[in-house]
């Protein structure tokens, strides 16, 4: 249905080419209709909203924001285990139903890592002509020189953090790293400090100080090259969003995209349901931040700049934007006809990677955006590489 409902937007983009180029679109015409019947693509809302990172302050300090445009040029930095697959849902809904150019490799969710990104890892085929693309929202480990030859100049760059402690148990419960370490979690508090920081990343990819690993540096920093990463991570991010306090986050990432709260409603994703979740001893969580130490500092320096802001942009205001943001959500979730069920369910049209998670089945199969929102991560990074490639042959055929 996914398909049907992508393809009319060649139809639609045709459309916009025919009075400039009557033989080229007559072709592409040929091609929608062979293709597909319908689309329905959202209008792009104006909103009196903040935009850039200046508007965006003068919003936080409580001025009077003024008129803005949409931005659609976003590079999300998607850190493991930090709720960064549900802020994922909302770059690829929005990019989908305003047909924007992705950054995609051929499989799967990755261009790059544990290597550094390089511009050469995305497919030619699956590149604009301009050789630019609007959204870059896969995972990937930073590498901005690299990164930056394939967004536009005015691309807003946005990531997400998690208390380090509560990073790494989900990390080792995910990919199973007591298979790499040989014993689990609760273990730790009775091991040196020094065995632990010894072990080397599962699959030269998955191990401690993640977000760090993330954002392209190595492990062993000094202090002085902490602090120094620290600061150009700070320069670099214009939003950095906590996941522990992800509704406060969307509401910031609303007002720097200069967005509809429509646009960043989204349905929790790949999180593990709570009766599932081991509970950590004090001692073995005091292990964690230790071993994670250099996440610490950094998670730090992100919860207090975050918590400014908050402040900045008005304690009450917030609490009123957030109560709207979930009272949206919950309106989403009954026209949806949405309820959550484990991950596996037989009742579930695409399936979570595991039934210790939740997954979404939906009444409202007719409405794309439902199914948007209810879709994981990897069956909607398909339907945007098919989206997506559509888009490239009516750019070829203009």
């Amino acid at each position: 249905m996914l398909q049907d409902i992508e393809l009319l937007g060649v139809y639609q983009l045709c459309k916009g080419l025919y009075r400039r180029h009557l033989k080229t679109v007559l072709v592409s015409l040929v091609l929608a209709t062979l293709l597909a019947l319908l689309i329905y693509t959202a209008p792009s809302p104006t909103f009196i909203l903040s935009t850039t990172h200046a508007v965006l302050s003068s919003s936080l300090a409580g001025e009077e924001p003024e008129q803005c445009a949409p931005h659609s040029h976003i590079m999300f930095v998607k850190t493991h285990k930090c709720a960064s697959t549900t802020v994922q849902n909302i770059f690829l809904r929005y990019g989908y139903t305003h047909n924007l150019t992705f950054a995609l490799p051929s499989q799967g969710n990755y261009l790059g890592n544990p290597g550094h990104f390089k511009a050469s890892m995305i497919p030619e085929r699956l590149m604009p002509n301009s050789g630019k693309v609007d959204i870059f929202a896969v995972h990937t480990r930073l590498n901005p020189p690299e990164h930056a030859r394939v967004l536009h100049n005015d691309t807003l760059w946005i990531t997400i953090v998690r208390e380090p402690s509560a990073l790494f148990e989900s990390l080792f419960n995910f990919f199973r790293l007591d298979t790499g370490y040989g014993f689990d979690l609760s273990e730790f508090s009775t091991r040196p400090l020094s065995e632990l920081a010894s072990f080397p990343r599962y699959g030269d990819k998955f191990g401690r100080n993640q977000m760090l690993f993330d954002f392209g540096f190595p492990e062993n920093l000094s202090v002085t090259e902490l602090r120094r990463a620290i600061e150009d991570l700070d320069k670099l991010f214009d939003l950095v969003m906590i996941a522990e306090y992800l509704d406060e986050s969307l509401v910031f990432l609303q007002h720097l995209m200069c967005w509809s709260p429509h646009d960043t409603v989204v349905f929790a994703k790949n999180a593990r349901r709570q009766e599932v979740k081991p509970t950590l001893s004090p001692e073995t969580q005091q292990v964690l931040r230790e071993l994670n130490s250099a996440d610490v500092l950094l998670y730090n320096h992100f919860l207090a700049r975050h918590r400014q802001a908050v402040f900045e942009f008005g304690v009450q205001r917030m609490a009123d934007e957030v109560a709207a943001l979930r009272g949206l959500r919950n309106e989403y979730y009954e026209d949806c006809g949405a309820r959550e069920v484990q991950g596996r369910d037989v009742a579930l049209r695409y399936k979570e990677y595991s039934g210790l998670v939740s997954g979404y089945v939906i009444g409202n199969n007719s409405d794309q955006n439902c199914l948007l929102l209810s879709m994981p991560e990897l069956p909607l990074v398909d339907t945007i590489k098919h989206h997506h490639r559509m888009l490239l042959i009516v750019d070829e055929l203009s």
